[in-house]
């Protein structure tokens, strides 16, 4: 007896690139329809978090800034660089639109979430790590009394890594953030979410919403069970660290870009003025 066309096929799995291509899509519109709503509903709000892409201040220092910037991409990339070579694992090379961010990725090989996670946060970490370094640096070297011209440069620095470090973590390839999300589960997602809209409402900037943007759709895939749950091939303890460390950085580099940012403009007014 012939079977029916129904029961004699199975669905193919849904691949890696048409899952990502689909969360890609969503986000971009889920993106573009907030921004059309803060136009219209919120502009002043809109406006306040689109700042961070026009004058920052550092233009004041010219060919040091261009210099600061570029040592920032390369210490980002020397922490991805550095983990994959003592992790044993594969590199290949290639250029990125935005500077050096993606120019140490992996071959293609099969998926371990947990090791891409490690990767993921390689990167980010390191940046952040010594976005603070310089952060601290400009506290022990500033003094109101004495304005030194180049302090801040030290301050802004610190900001564009932050900034810049955040923007690795959006959840979409090829970023840092498209390595670590398949780690994350769907109720770490929601938490993420509900988080970070949280610390919209309080430090709005684009950079920040690009991460929520990208992070809904792919909590809609896992409900929908269109992305697989590459999260349950890690143990229990990691699939509660990954996602751990991922909100709490995101968090922290929201706060910490936007809190440098609204610094930047009266402290290099005063140190350029003296």
């Amino acid at each position: 007896m012939a079977q029916s066309p129904e029961s004699s096929t199975t669905s193919a799995p849904i691949s890696r690139d048409r899952i990502w291509a689909e969360q890609l899509a969503m986000g971009v519109g889920f993106f573009l329809a907030v921004l059309i709503f803060m136009a219209l509903f919120h502009p002043a709000i809109l406006s306040s978090g689109t700042r961070v892409f026009g004058p920052n201040y550092l233009d004041a220092y010219g060919w040091a800034s261009a210099i600061g910037i570029l040592l920032q991409l390369v210490v980002h990339e020397g922490g991805t660089f550095l983990v994959a070579w003592w992790l044993k694992l594969p590199l290949r090379f290639r250029p990125f639109a935005f500077g050096a961010n993606a120019t140490a990725i992996l071959e293609n090989r099969p998926r371990r979430p947990w090791t891409d996670a490690v990767i993921g946060f390689a990167g980010p970490v390191t940046g952040s790590f010594v976005s603070v370094l310089l952060a601290v640096a400009f506290a022990l070297i500033y003094n109101p009394d004495y304005p030194n011209p180049y302090a801040p440069l030290l301050l802004g620095m610190a900001c564009v890594g932050y900034f810049y470090n955040l923007f690795t973590l959006i959840p979409v390839l090829d970023l840092e953030g498209g390595w670590i999300a398949p780690a994350i589960g769907p109720q770490f997602w929601l938490l993420s979410i509900a988080l970070t809209a949280f610390a919209l409402t309080e430090y709005f900037n684009l950079v920040l919403l690009g991460v929520l943007c990208f992070a809904v759709p792919r909590l809609f895939l896992l409900i929908r069970g269109r992305a697989p749950r590459e999260d349950l091939a890690c143990t229990g303890r990691q699939r509660i660290i990954v996602p751990l460390c991922y909100i709490v950085l995101v968090l922290l580099l929201a706060v910490l870009s936007s809190w440098t940012f609204d610094l930047m403009p009266s402290l290099v007014t005063e140190a350029m003025s003296d």
